[in-house]
């Protein structure tokens, strides 16, 4: 199963999304991420801005699992989902899963309006406006890791522990994207 997922964060939101990145590909493999962009706060009171991003991801859990492990990177990265409001008040690290599907396409799924320029730019049918954000991949097996954020691309943890970062190119159909398989 294919996921389309996001991730946000205000509070130290570099080094959060840049270690949810390295712990995502270290798990899954390999992920499809669109760029990182700095957002405004949405839906609540905050003088924080936001780092979000989409990724794709395959994998053989179910939506349920998967989102038990986002909640479990969550709460390690110091997330209190035990407080009511925790919808609203800052946070380290937010993981959702947005849609699912057979195959890697959701060109059009429905996602929040802050999100939709990143959806676009992943299948080449639109930029993104707000101000883009480079990171440095943060792994503990890398002294020199990669950058990513500026555009969108595919991450690849190999057997040696490298990792890579190839440039998304949308296929022939711009409804489509190609996710490499293992």
């Amino acid at each position: 199963m294919f996921y389309l997922c996001s991730i946000g964060s205000n509070l130290d939101p570099a080094q959060h999304v840049s270690q949810a990145v390295g712990e995502l590909l270290a798990r899954f493999g390999q992920l499809r991420l669109s760029s990182v962009i700095q957002t405004k706060p949405v839906g609540m009171q905050s003088h924080h801005d936001f780092l979000n991003c989409l990724f794709i991801v395959e994998s053989e859990l179910s939506q349920a699992q998967l989102k038990a492990e986002f909640v479990t990177m969550e709460l390690t990265h110091g997330r209190d989902r035990g407080n009511p409001l925790c919808k609203v008040v800052d946070r380290p690290l937010d993981i959702d899963i947005l849609a699912s599907s057979e195959q890697p396409d959701f060109a059009h799924s429905q996602v929040d309006a802050y999100l939709r320029g990143l959806l676009a730019e992943c299948y080449g049918q639109g930029q993104v406006r707000d101000r883009k954000v480079a990171l440095r991949l943060h792994t503990s097996k890398v002294f020199a890791a990669p950058l990513f954020g500026l555009t969108p691309v595919d991450l690849r943890q190999h057997a040696d522990n490298r990792q890579t970062v190839t440039p998304v190119q949308p296929a022939a159909d711009p409804r489509h994207l190609d996710l490499p398989r293992q």
